[in-house]
């Protein structure tokens, strides 16, 4: 994706280079024979918006003076309400066309790999390809509602190469990894908190068995994918990728260690629980100021992943069985739990909690969703914790002897 700190800078020129290019592709109707048409595969970077890396398509045409990218990562940060449309799903993204050199120049500089897979295409396959294209970034055409499973920068180039080219024997049965998640997980890995939030707001729908074809929404699956595709000749079949040459010679991302991370705060958490219900039954008194504590953090939780469940279009944010230990009725319940704590009475309100952690569990006992591992220890401190409110008098009674 074109992201880099000078974004803003970097829209005002894509949007001048756009009009410029849409402009000047107009005085070029026809492509000649010697023409290469490449797709461009970026690996990875750093920040959260690179982990997924990028795809481009190269047209190059040296006598023609023409070599450009057609790139389908762009979008304005600036547009109305864009904040709210992100959360909301409706994202839209752009197609423009920008000079190759200044397309590899961002990666060169942030030190991702660029690879060049050269297609094997006819010249009449060339020019509709390049046809479809140019009238794709026309003012009129170039927007279009992003989708990061199903419609982004690489499936866009994926889709319009197919009908260019047609069948190219395309695997759709092998899979690289056994579902969606899984693919996620492993690209985000280096970014624990942002892998995290991922698997919170994603439900069950990411866990189905997935495709080598719908995992082509990482640009590097599609890249192994074309090695892979083969075009009939009059010679026979030969492979679709002629010619693979790496422009940007990549290194790999720095990976920045914490401690603090989620697996350690939420194990903190169950931590912090067993240590307050000590201190409890050694002074008898009841801190009920960490209930509150835990159970904000748990509604909270829980109206974000319903809003999003109910709100957004994005994909698979819905069916998320997270919304039985995450749940918005914990702000409702948590004065009935402060009030009857601070009475002395045992709190009925604990045994809703009991309920909604037992859920929880069976859910994943039951595998109807993947969580991630933190999560056990969040919903292992709810539990323990109700179970203490519960019977806390048995236990400080026991705890005399």
């Amino acid at each position: 994706m074109m992201l880099s700190a000078e974004f803003n800078e970097t829209v005002i020129m894509f949007k001048k280079l756009t009009i410029f290019l849409s402009l000047s592709l107009m005085a070029f109707p026809a492509l000649r024979a010697e023409a290469r048409v490449s797709v461009l595969t970026c690996a990875p970077g750093n920040e959260a918006y690179s982990l997924f890396g990028h795809t481009g398509l190269r047209y190059a045409d040296d006598e023609k003076g023409i070599d450009i990218v057609f790139n389908y990562g762009y979008f304005d940060f600036d547009a109305p309400n864009f904040i709210w449309r992100f959360v909301l799903g409706e994202t839209d993204y752009m197609v423009g066309a920008v000079p190759f050199d200044r397309f590899v120049d961002e990666y060169s500089e942030r030190g991702s790999a660029v690879i060049e897979q050269v297609l094997e295409l006819s010249p009449q396959q060339e020019q509709a390809l390049f046809d479809a294209l140019v009238k794709n970034c026309r003012p009129e055409n170039r927007v279009y509602r992003y989708n990061y499973f199903y419609n982004n920068c690489t499936t866009k180039i994926r889709d319009k190469v197919a009908e260019a080219a047609g069948d190219i024997g395309m695997p759709d049965t092998v899979a690289r990894y056994v579902t969606f998640r899984d693919a996620l997980n492993a690209l985000t890995a280096s970014h624990p908190w942002y892998s995290f939030g991922i698997n919170l707001l994603l439900g069950s729908d990411v866990d189905a068995p997935a495709t080598g074809y719908g995992l082509q929404f990482i640009p590097q699956n599609y890249m192994l994918d074309l090695e892979r595709c083969s075009v009939a000749l009059s010679g026979g079949n030969v492979p679709f990728v002629k010619e693979q040459n790496i422009l940007v010679e990549g290194k790999a991302p720095a990976v920045v260690h914490s401690n603090f991370t989620p697996f350690n705060a939420s194990l903190l958490l169950l931590l912090a629980t067993f240590v307050v219900m000590l201190c409890e039954v050694r002074k008898k008194k009841t801190f009920w100021g960490f209930d509150i504590l835990l159970m904000a953090l748990q509604g909270l939780a829980g109206v974000l992943l319903l809003f999003m469940a109910l709100f957004s279009q994005h994909p698979a944010v819905g069916n998320n069985w997270l919304l039985l230990l995450l749940n918005p009725l914990s702000l409702v319940l948590m004065p009935l739990l402060v009030r009857s704590v601070r009475k002395g009475r045992a709190p009925l309100v604990a045994w809703a909690q009991v309920t909604f952690a037992s859920l929880f569990f069976l859910s994943a006992i039951f595998s109807l969703q993947v969580y991630p591992v933190p999560v056990y220890f969040c919903a292992a401190a709810i539990l323990v914790r109700s179970l203490f409110l519960i019977y806390k008098e048995n236990i400080c009674e026991l705890s005399r002897f």
